[in-house]
């Protein structure tokens, strides 16, 4: 009985996954400022990054993206990072950061893809939207990162100037690119960090002239039926 009351949950958890990786996401922002910045601090965040890379490879299975190739960034992301919170060697984490931003990335096309699948709205797809924007600024947050460590002051701020950005500050400052919001207390230095930036505020400008705007199309179209 209670095997079979198991499969039911599972059964109901796999009809949302975007929305199990959003709820991952945004539990990992909220709990990060709680932490202290200390080894074990690093363990807990990397758990939640794990999480989220797997849950990332789950949506990406369910798009007609191969499955495959998120298994090949997402497999030696999460050992690297494992790695790094062993080790505490930079460069394991630098390379970590590298393929879970490539993920991200990727996990972004395939929710894309898999929104734009069928033109029928359902409510995995309402969490995916919300979830694509995530992803987003997840992977431009993760490449920032990896610009800073191989460029140190290339990411500046109005406190601490000389030091380099906290994660909580890059995330902060990689979902005010991408909301076209921009508070300016954070400013990108060095030319690749402004060819990061670029790229990402086009990604923003597109993502709701496309993603949007078909989401109100579809909706539309379900209330005329």
């Amino acid at each position: 009985m209670q095997f079979t009351n198991l499969q039911a949950t599972i059964k109901k958890m796999a009809k949302y996954p975007s929305a199990w990786l959003l709820f991952v996401q945004v539990l990992s922002l909220i709990i990060h400022p709680m932490l202290d910045v200390t080894k074990s601090h690093q363990a807990i965040f990397s758990c939640f990054n794990v999480a989220a890379l797997a849950l990332a490879v789950w949506v990406v299975n369910r798009s007609p993206l191969f499955n495959w190739a998120a298994w090949i960034l997402a497999l030696p992301a999460v050992v690297l990072t494992i790695t790094y919170v062993t080790t505490e060697n930079s460069h394991y984490l630098l390379w970590a950061q590298v393929f879970e931003s490539a993920m991200y990335f990727y996990t972004a096309v395939g929710l894309v893809m898999y929104m734009f699948n069928d033109n029928v709205l359902t409510r995995d797809e309402l969490f995916a939207a919300a979830n694509t924007f995530t992803v987003l600024a997840w992977g431009f947050a993760l490449a920032y990162s990896v610009c800073q460590q191989l460029y140190p002051g290339s990411i500046t701020g109005t406190l601490n100037p000389d030091q380099p950005r906290s994660w909580v500050e890059l995330i902060f400052l990689s979902f005010s690119i991408l909301s076209s919001t921009g508070y300016g207390d954070i400013s990108l230095v060095h030319p690749i960090a402004k060819v990061i930036g670029t790229f990402q505020m086009f990604v923003g400008l597109m993502y709701m002239a496309l993603i949007v705007s078909r989401l109100v199309t579809l909706t539309a179209a379900v209330r005329k039926d």
